[in-house]
């Protein structure tokens, strides 16, 4: 069952914001091919209003970074249960996908520019070598019956990679918002079809850990990321928005490219700007103007949201200095900012070299 989402404006008086239901679907639909970043910030459109073999059109197609390919479906007139059947519908075609076949409808959709460039442009990656390994869909509606939750309930449970997000549209004066809130948490979901599926190509997430590139540079620096709680990411949403997927509770493991993994901890805050990032030292709330910084450009484009740094609280369980890092060639690296730490032998290797950070785990 999805939260209730309610908005209250503050002034002399408080009063709360009415929901206002679109006009039309085609708004929110507009404003998802604008912005992916709305259902979730790690995707790049692929295509829009795709035709399948069966001449029907799938909303949205998108790839994340790992190379996964996303079926993004308004609910539009259908009932409930019909979206959710159309949405099966469509993965049964999406999953015979083939690298030459997505490359393709790019191409149609991006006036013939290559998939592997704008892979590289939006993720500052190359394209993994295996491309639509799994797949997930994603409904998008302003409400559903609760017979359909526990179709797209089960449906999870079994392994299915399904998920409803509601919006839903606010107006204040001439401003308008949407406000997003998902039927099943995305990662507590990912864990569950992941341990259903006993055949995935790759080892399975356990929902929880995290592996997190913190670039060192004039504009970040590892003291000071361990003196004042943060990791972080910038000079570009493409490397900053990375830092959305990271959601309170989950366990991070830091890794600077060339030396290792140094530290270990708990994600606090959601990703923001530095200049709204909230400074505690000595517990006490400190402005950033007034904080020393081992980077000498950790405040670079301060008032630019778009090229600033973005950082995520994080309560560190154990950190070492960088002499002290853990390294090896079999532990897990790879160049994507953010994602999700499956290996195993790696997880076994910072279980060892950060104890204090896995107590729970071996209690």
């Amino acid at each position: 069952m999805p939260v209730e989402s309610s908005i209250w404006k503050l002034g002399q008086t408080v009063e709360k914001v009415p929901f206002i239901p679109l006009a039309l679907e085609s708004k929110l639909q507009a404003a998802l091919e604008q912005n992916l970043e709305i259902p979730d910030p790690g995707l790049m459109l692929v295509g829009r209003q795709v035709r399948t073999e069966n001449n029907k059109f799938i909303d949205l197609l998108a790839v994340d970074s790992e190379g996964h390919l996303h079926v993004i479906e308004l609910k539009r007139g259908l009932t409930p249960r019909d979206v959710v059947a159309q949405a099966l519908d469509y993965a049964a075609w999406v999953r015979k996908l083939g690298r030459e076949d997505v490359q393709r409808i790019y191409a149609e959709n991006h006036d013939g520019k290559g998939f592997d460039d704008g892979f590289r442009d939006s993720f500052d990656a190359a394209l993994p070598e295996t491309l639509n390994a799994s797949h997930q869909l994603t409904i998008v509606a302003s409400d559903i019956d609760p017979s359909t939750e526990r179709i797209v309930q089960y449906l999870v449970d079994y392994g299915v990679p399904i998920n409803v997000v509601f919006f839903r549209h606010f107006a204040v004066g001439q401003d308008e918002f949407l406000v997003r809130t998902w039927l099943i948490d995305p990662d507590e979901a990912a864990e569950q079809v992941e341990r259903r599926d006993s055949q995935k190509k790759q080892q399975p997430w356990n929902g929880q850990d995290y592996y997190v590139v913190f670039g060192e540079s004039t504009l970040r620096h590892w003291d000071d990321a361990v003196r004042y709680g943060f990791l972080s990411a910038g000079k570009g949403r493409k490397y900053s928005r990375t830092l959305e997927a990271l959601q309170p509770g989950r366990r991070v493991s830091a890794y600077i490219p060339r030396v290792g993994y140094v530290g270990v901890g708990t994600v606090t805050t959601v990703a923001t700007p530095i200049k709204d990032f909230v400074f505690k030292v000595g517990g006490d709330v400190r402005p950033v103007s007034s904080l020393p910084f081992s980077a000498p450009e950790a405040l670079h484009d301060f008032d630019d949201p778009e090229l600033s740094e973005w950082l995520v609280g994080v309560e560190w369980q154990q950190t070492v200095p960088k002499s002290d890092a853990l390294t090896g060639s079999s532990l897990f690296s790879n160049q994507y900012i953010v994602c999700r730490l499956r290996d195993q032998g790696t997880l076994e290797a910072l279980a060892k070299h950060f104890p204090q950070a896995f107590q729970e785990d071996s209690a």
